[in-house]
Order: C-alpha cells, then sequence, then structure tokens
C-alpha cells in the first residue's frame, strides 16, 4: 500500500495527521497567511497595469523620509502658530475686558455719558 510520504513510517505519518487536526487555529492562521498573500499579489498586479514600481529603492526610500519629516515640520509650525494666535486672543480678550472696566468706570464719573456701542 503506497503512504502519501514514503519517506514517514505510517506510524509518523498517523501521528502528524492527528496532530494537524488537533490544531484547528493552524489552518486559520495559515489561511490568513494565504489570503494575505493573494492580496498582496493583486495589489502589486493592479500597481502594475497603473505602472507605479512597488519594489523599493533607497530613493524612494529618502523622498518618503523626507516627506514624513518635512510634513511634521509643517505640523509643529501650524501647532505653533495656533498657540501664538490663542495667546493673542487671550491678550486681545483682556485688552477688552480693561477697556470696558474703563468706559464703566467713565460712565459712573460722568452720568450724562451714554455709551454709543461698538460700530462695525
Amino acid at each position: 500500500m503506497p503512504s502519501s510520504m514514503p519517506s514517514l513510517s505510517q506510524s509518523a505519518q498517523d501521528f502528524l495527521h492527528v496532530s494537524m487536526n488537533d490544531f484547528p487555529e493552524v489552518d486559520i492562521q495559515i489561511s490568513n497567511i494565504e489570503s494575505a498573500e493573494q492580496k498582496r499579489e493583486k495589489q502589486t498586479y493592479m500597481m502594475a497595469l497603473d505602472g507605479i514600481n512597488i519594489e523599493d529603492n533607497e530613493q524612494d526610500t529618502l523622498f518618503t523620509k523626507l516627506s514624513i519629516d518635512s510634513m511634521y515640520s509643517s505640523y509643529l509650525a501650524a501647532r505653533t502658530h495656533v498657540r501664538q494666535y490663542t495667546q493673542l486672543l487671550l491678550l486681545l480678550k483682556h485688552e477688552e475686558d480693561a477697556w470696558a472696566q474703563r468706559v464703566t468706570k467713565a460712565s459712573c464719573l460722568m452720568l450724562e455719558y451714554k455709551s454709543v456701542g461698538w460700530v462695525a
């Protein structure tokens, strides 16, 4: 009777058959790996159709690194500008409050004074 694995004895083949059936998560992991490989092959094929070369070379890696560095620098600059504008708005708000207090004090001193309001 020919066996499917000629180099192993029948008892070894039985052990391998039983042990592989005892671990269904191995089958799931293998199918996940195969699925990921098929997905990668499909992406490679689609990119090849689009004329995109997915092979990494030193220039692409350097370009990617510099692009990321540039974007991060822009992000930090924008964050700094937002912080500065927020501080400026706080200063302006304090000035507005100070002027409102001055107007209130002045109107208490000059009873005939009536505030016109803000002119836009």
